[in-house]
């Protein structure tokens, strides 16, 4: 069983860990912290060996909640982990009266990107050369989750435990 619950600083190393074994530009332990130092919603997702199954950081910027990573490793993929985090930032975008979530996805991650359909996420546009990868530069799709009174979950998104 997994459970979401804040990150701690005594995560990030994890964390870390984690974004280089996921992601082409991966975060350092000092960016994880600092994003706690800044009071971004930084949520971790634990199986019950206490290990560390995925994870999400979220920051509030104006009217609305920009999504900064979100990662799940490998072995935790496909099973919800993803799903359940990002219900929890869209959560706390409803619950703090912010009218959106946004985020950027590079145009090549297709199991992202259906992630964020399934979610009720909305491709806003595409920004040129937004990623640096080991082939050059890559496209991303800027989308967004308008929140609001009438903003459901699509179905299928649990409710954290945290």
């Amino acid at each position: 069983m997994i459970r979401l619950r804040p990150m701690l600083v005594t995560d990030t190393t994890a964390c870390a860990d984690l974004d280089r074994e996921i992601t082409a530009k991966p975060w350092s332990a000092a960016m994880f912290a600092e994003e706690l130092e800044l009071g971004s919603l930084c949520l971790i997702a634990e199986p019950d060996d206490h290990s560390l199954a995925g994870m999400a950081i979220a920051r509030p910027q104006l009217d609305e909640w920009h999504l900064l990573t979100i990662g799940v490793r490998p072995e935790w993929q496909r099973q919800g982990v993803g799903r359940r985090l990002l219900a929890a930032v869209i959560r706390r975008a409803e619950t703090t009266d912010f009218r959106s979530v946004m985020l950027e996805v590079r145009i090549s991650n297709k199991a992202a990107l259906h992630l964020y359909q399934a979610m009720g996420f909305q491709p806003l546009y595409r920004r040129p050369r937004y990623y640096r990868g080991p082939d050059g530069w890559e496209d991303a799709w800027v989308m967004d989750f308008r929140t609001g009174k009438k903003s459901t979950l699509r179905a299928g998104a649990m409710a954290p435990e945290a």
